[in-house]
C-alpha cells in the first residue's frame, strides 16, 4: 500500500512539474509571439518609410532633370544672345 501511495505521490509531483514546464513554455511562446508582432510592425513601418523615401528620390530626380533641362535651354539662349555659335 505504501508503495502505491509513494508511486502516486511521485506521479503527482511529475505531473505538477510537467504542468509548470508547460506553463513556462506557453509564457515563452506568448512573449516570443509578442516580440515577433512588434518586429513585424516595425518592418512594415520601415518598408513604408523606404517606399516614401524612394518616391521622394524619384520626385527629386525628376525635378533635377527638369531643372537641368531648363538650365541648358537658358544657357543656350544666353549663348545665342551673346552671339556665340553652338
Amino acid at each position: 500500500m505504501d508503495a502505491i501511495k509513494k508511486k502516486m505521490q511521485a506521479m503527482k509531483i511529475e505531473k505538477d512539474n510537467a504542468l509548470d514546464r508547460a506553463d513556462a513554455a506557453e509564457e515563452k511562446v506568448r512573449q516570443i509571439t509578442e516580440k515577433l508582432e512588434r518586429v513585424e510592425e516595425e518592418l512594415r513601418d520601415t518598408q513604408k518609410k523606404m517606399m516614401q523615401t524612394e518616391n521622394d528620390l524619384d520626385k527629386a530626380q525628376e525635378d533635377l532633370a527638369a531643372a537641368t533641362s531648363q538650365l541648358e535651354e537658358k544657357e543656350k539662349k544666353v549663348q545665342e544672345v551673346r552671339g556665340v555659335p553652338q
